[in-house]
């Protein structure tokens, strides 16, 4: 154990050792997959049903949305993909008939995702006919709320180019807020979640719909 600590691939702990990941960055984004699995996987499957074969999507940088991109990549044919994750335009390029932009400019670790001017840039040029995308947190009498201020103007403007824009939120996320206020209910389409349906639609203007599964 000792040589192995001494290489940094065990570390010691209370009762025993445990191995250390040799890429952190994956681990990281793996340990928020695993964060509320079932919900997001649920949300996923109700999500594509709002996914037609030869649709332009974009598709944000978001634990909950790669589970989405699964689902998507093995349902659904002839997609083009906008997004500004790396997980995520990997996972869809396993479909061979799919198309996938993947948004230029500088890599955010913490959840494999493109930030930044030339990011923002990008985005501003480009249209889809429906987004899907997710948050750090949502207040349904405001808006969807993120932390990092690159991550919210790059979803702001792909909604602003979006004909329909769809919520992927698990119900740890309702009801709360965040630091920077991103896309204003008054935007969203549609918010598909695992549970908490009847607050939400108390809560929400008639306009959005409310998809929901147990």
């Amino acid at each position: 154990m000792k040589e192995l600590n001494d290489r940094a691939l065990v570390q010691k702990v209370y009762g025993g050792i445990k191995k250390i990941d040799s890429n952190p960055t994956e681990a990281q984004f793996a340990e928020r997959r695993m964060s509320h699995a079932n919900e997001k996987a649920l949300i996923a499957k109700l999500a594509v049903e709002f996914v037609e074969d030869g649709d332009t999507i974009f598709i944000d940088a978001s634990s909950t949305t790669y589970e989405f991109a699964k689902v998507c990549r093995g349902k659904r044919n002839g997609l083009h993909v906008v997004t500004t994750s790396l997980v995520t335009a990997l996972e869809m390029i396993k479909n061979p008939t799919n198309t996938v932009t993947i948004i230029g400019g500088m890599i955010r670790t913490e959840n494999m995702s493109v930030i930044g001017l030339t990011a923002e840039k990008m985005i501003g040029d480009l249209h889809v006919e429906k987004a899907f995308i997710s948050c750090r947190a949502f207040e349904p009498d405001e808006g969807t709320f993120e932390t990092n201020p690159s991550e919210s103007v790059i979803k702001s403007s792909m909604i602003e180019n979006s004909n329909k824009v769809f919520l992927l939120v698990d119900s740890s996320k309702l009801f709360k807020k965040s630091t920077f206020l991103t896309v204003p209910t008054s935007k969203i389409n549609a918010v598909i979640t695992d549970g908490k349906a009847e607050e939400l639609l108390k809560s929400l203007p008639d306009k959005v719909e409310v998809v929901h599964g147990i």
